[in-house]
């Protein structure tokens, strides 16, 4: 579960490495040894940077720092060694949890500059990607000196920043690009006349440099980012204060005060932190409030599983269709406070007594418990109510000391306010909609989920193969479109160079021979240096081998352990001591022969430089025809460019491999996944009419759900002018004669030939494909095809490449050997036949159930409005339906429940709206849940 809460941040911390490090920097390969004859090696170099990022994260906890950003400018390097040293510090420090986002402070075109915040967890290779997107490379030598010497505007503006990078699926949504926002300095982009630009942006937040915060900002620079300047935007920008840490005695280290409310480590909780900021951030310490629950235990229900749910002190959102026991949870929650129907000698609403029997019937009557931990003033407080004690509450204070207390006392020490709307929703309503049905599935026993999660998260992680596979081929496809350029190009100089060789007039027999021996030189000279590149590779792939492969492991643990794990232990540094000793030997032999293959390279320079020399002054010789042989020179040199460049292409091809091979073997590992989905989803139904008593029959089509295939197919004709309802009618039509998968085959077929064509730039072949099978699904018109062209690809190709039709499920309801489709049946019998099934599932002192059933569309606006300041004063658990209340009210934990087969609830998705599960069953089961985020995207822009 992933509930936002406050972290002290700090989102602009630089390393040694920045040009404008304030103190001794750790030693680079760069520096001078203070001991000439032992030069600085490598480990020394990162034996420092490791300590340096031990006493940065060892600053962050003595200061309460929970949060930073590493963002040196244009660079990365350090971020892998305080990523070690907080990992290494958890290792003996339970209690360290400081979260790391890797970063970059950027200089853009005209001076502007930002902060690139990403995913804590986003490897090095993709942040790598993202580097070169933007145009950031830096050599392997360069990262090892002591700091990083020059930063170069990067070639675009800040707004472009965005679309350069989403144009790689890993990156999307894994970033958030901070502009700067700072009062008075070059690097702002609140530069006069400068609104274009920032209008243009899709950002949602800003950052300050040191010393700055939203108070001391100009009411111009305030008004340009509150979105009530139309002409800057129409959206507000928060901007965010942020320290600038750059020296050695870390003085400025989390001096901006910045709190944020965050619930994972990563860029999407902050853009959701941003987008509202009144609730999530804050330049003052946060307050919470004095007295919250902190976590509901509910135990023997026969209509709520066994649960255990952590609570946010601020807003809590219960939701999930109508039905799925918001208000059964919302009575177990009061009664653990002496609140419920089931404590009020009278009934206080017309629902009361209805639900007081609920409880009586679903939790006392089968003898269950609710149990609560309470936090108040820090201190933490347990009460229980179960059968042993008759239900009287029974309370532990925080020295351990138990005793019994009276619903009234109860009462006064833990004052909640309760509201309740009092009708329980239909059973089973959400089994209406197949999409319900198939999550239903997940909840037949224990094992499924994980065995679902497993099934799910292999088809994730193929479709993201089938995507890497697709950018390698794109690129093999680039490079063979290089190369047949440059084929072409010695071929036509090569022609050329003949053509006026045979102008000059006939040379001495000296002089011919001469010349014959710098033409042999000249073709060896453009061998030669694709051999000396092919040597210094297999130097560098070997050292980084090496470099993978060192450290033995630690088995001494097998001593204890008998003569079985020693002969493990002994087997395995026998082989680890080859394998280094051999690698050891290996090494200085190659690194020996390619010095000795440097001088023979160094003489054999010597020797091409004298032969140049010597045809140069041949040529000379021939004074009228001065043009024809420096055309030959020049051609000369041009091919022997081109040899070399071939060669380097030919190597990188090589480097890839098989690139069609490796597309289509991730494709056959995907469309594996999806089979083994289907094959345990009918056995899942077949279990569901097991587990009902006969009272449900599942009817499974194992690919009758071809929703993947059209949507696959609506993203791949974006833009081509193909009409939605011809094309599903032509692709409904095929698929009557043939499966859903030989078509996908089909269709990825056409869409590879002619993404290839693409991409090679038409050399390959000299017409267009063939796309039949394309064409009359999409459209045979010239406005199609051209669109097909003008808007291909990869990622709409990978889309037909993975996509694949899901398993359809109906449920039927059986009574008395008569079949009725489940939503027709009535309440009472969906209840019945849910009954049957086994379910698991999962819960401060406002406690309101519903609360827009009495308010109007207006009011619930101006209640969002409040909630940002009332969850600072008192907890806040509502069960609702109502989307502007979760997502514009920004609560903290969002619980979601639903409905399985069997009559129980469960909690399914936990978390904040940061999370992509929730933001997405906010949007596909709430009311208004779409329109929520619609009128929050038309106010932020997101």
């Amino acid at each position: 579960m992933s509930i936002a809460y406050w972290r002290k941040c700090d989102f602009q911390v630089h390393s040694p490495r920045d040009p404008n490090w304030d103190g001794v920097r750790p030693i680079g390969m760069n520096d001078q040894a203070s001991d000439e004859t032992s030069p600085i090696t490598k480990e020394a170099v990162e034996k420092q940077r490791s300590e340096w990022a031990e006493k940065l994260i060892g600053k962050c906890k003595t200061i309460g720092l929970e949060a930073i950003a590493l963002t040196d400018h244009h660079e990365m390097v350090m971020v892998p060694y305080v990523q070690e040293a907080i990992q290494a510090r958890k290792q003996t420090d339970e209690s360290f949890n400081l979260w790391l986002f890797p970063g970059m402070e950027l200089t853009t075109r005209g001076g502007k500059q930002c902060l690139i915040i990403f995913d804590a967890d986003l490897s090095e290779e993709w942040r790598e990607t993202a580097a070169k997107r933007l145009g950031i490379a830096a050599s392997e030598n360069s990262k090892l000196q002591s700091k990083f010497e020059t930063v170069k505007p990067l070639e675009l503006s800040y707004p472009d920043i965005a679309e350069q990078l989403d144009e790689f699926l890993e990156l999307r949504g894994r970033y958030i690009v901070l502009p700067n926002v700072s009062q008075g300095n070059d690097h702002t982009v609140l530069k006069k006349a400068a609104h274009a630009d920032f209008l243009e942006m899709n950002y949602v937040g800003g950052y300050l440099d040191r010393g700055q915060t939203i108070h001391s900002l100009s009411s111009t620079n305030r008004n340009r980012l509150s979105g009530d300047d139309e002409k800057w935007s129409k959206r507000e920008i928060y901007p965010m204060p942020t320290s600038d840490s750059r020296s050695e005695d870390f003085a400025y280290l989390g001096s901006n005060d910045c709190w944020i409310k965050l619930a994972e480590p990563t860029a999407e909780a902050i853009r959701q932190a941003f987008l509202s900021n009144r609730s999530r951030i804050r330049i003052d310490p946060p307050r919470l409030p004095s007295l919250y629950i902190k976590r509901v235990m509910v135990d023997g229900s026969i209509t709520l599983k066994t649960a255990s749910l952590d609570i946010s002190p601020e807003l809590n959102s219960i939701i999930g269709g109508r039905g799925t026991g918001k208000s059964t949870f919302i009575e177990y929650l009061t009664f653990g406070l002496g609140c419920s129907c089931f404590d009020s000698p009278t009934p206080r609403y017309s629902g009361g007594e209805r639900l007081s029997e609920l409880l009586e019937d679903t939790l006392v009557s089968q003898l269950g418990s609710v149990e609560l931990e309470i936090v108040q003033d820090n201190a933490t407080f347990q009460v229980v109510r179960e059968h042993t004690t008759d239900y009287q509450p029974q309370l532990t204070y925080p020295n351990g000391l138990e005793e019994q207390v009276d619903i009234s006392e109860l009462q006064k020490l833990f004052p909640a306010v309760v509201y309740s709307q009092g009708e329980l929703g239909e059973i089973g309503k959400q089994a209406q909609e197949r999409k319900d049905l198939t999550d239903l599935l997940q909840f037949v026993d224990q094992g499924y989920k994980r065995v679902q999660e497993r099934l799910l998260d292999s088809m994730q992680t193929s479709e993201k193969s089938v995507g890497a596979a697709m950018e390698r081929l794109v690129s093999e496809w680039g490079l063979k479109s290089k190369l047949d350029q440059l084929v072409l190009r010695m071929k036509s100089e090569t022609q050329r160079l003949e053509a006026l060789q045979e102008t000059l007039p006939k040379l001495s027999s000296k002089d011919e021979k001469t010349t014959e021996y710098y033409n042999a030189a000249f073709r060896f000279e453009s061998n030669r240096l694709a051999a000396s590149q092919h040597a210094d590779r297999i130097l560098r792939e070997l050292d980084a081998v090496t470099s993978g492969l060192s450290g033995e492991h630690d088995l001494t643990t097998a001593a204890a352990l008998g003569s079985d794990a020693t002969d493990v232990r002994d087997r395995y540094r026998d082989l680890y001591a080859t394998f280094e000793t051999s690698l050891e030997a290996t090494q200085i032999a190659l690194k020996a022969k390619r010095a000795a293959l440097t001088d023979a390279e160094s003489k054999w320079s010597e020797r091409f430089l004298l032969a140049r020399t010597e045809h140069k002054e041949v040529l000379d010789k021939l004074g009228q025809h001065q043009d024809v042989t420096a055309q030959i020179v020049k051609l000369q040199d041009s091919i022997a460019e081109a040899s070399a460049e071939s060669s380097e292409v030919q190597s990188k091809l090589i480097e890839l491999g098989d690139m069609p091979q490796v597309f289509s073997s991730t494709r056959t590992i995907h469309k594996e996944n999806v089979q083994d989905f289907r094959r345990k989803t009918e056995e899942w139904a077949a279990r569901i009419e097991s587990l009902s008593n006969g009272r449900i029959r599942a009817k499974v089509t194992a690919d009758g759900d071809i929703s993947g295939v059209i949507d696959a197919l609506r993203a791949f004709s974006a833009g081509t002018g193909s009409q939605e309802l011809m094309r599903e009618k032509r692709l409904k039509e095929l698929l009557s004669g043939q499966s859903a998968d030989s078509l996908v085959d089909e269709l990825t077929s056409e869409c590879l030939a002619l993404l290839e064509w693409h991409f090679r730039e038409n050399s390959n072949a000299p017409t267009r494909p063939e796309c039949s099978l394309l064409e009359d699904i999409l459209g045979t018109t010239r406005r199609i095809q051209e669109g097909i062209s003008s808007h291909l690809d990869p990622s709409r190709v990978v889309a037909i490449a993975t996509a694949s039709a899901m398993p359809s499920i109906e449920l039927f309801y059986i009574d008395q050997e008569r079949e009725l489709s489940f939503e027709k049946a009535s309440e009472g019998q969906r209840a019945a036949a849910l009954l049957f099934m086994l379910l698991e599932q999962e819960r401060g002192p406002l406690i309101i159930d519903q609360p827009e059933g009495d308010l109007d569309n207006k009011i619930i606006t101006t209640l969002t409005t409040s909630l940002h300041q009332a969850k600072a004063k008192r907890q806040l658990i509502f069960a609702s339906h109502n989307a502007n209340i979760v997502v514009n009210g920004s609560s903290e934990l969002v619980a979601h429940l639903e409905l399985t087969e069997d009559g129980e609830r469960e909690f399914v998705h936990t978390g904040a709206i940061d999370k992509d599960d929730v933001r997405s069953v906010i949007t596909s089961t709430m009311e208004g849940g779409e329109r929520a985020f619609k009128d929050r995207m038309d106010k932020y822009g997101y």
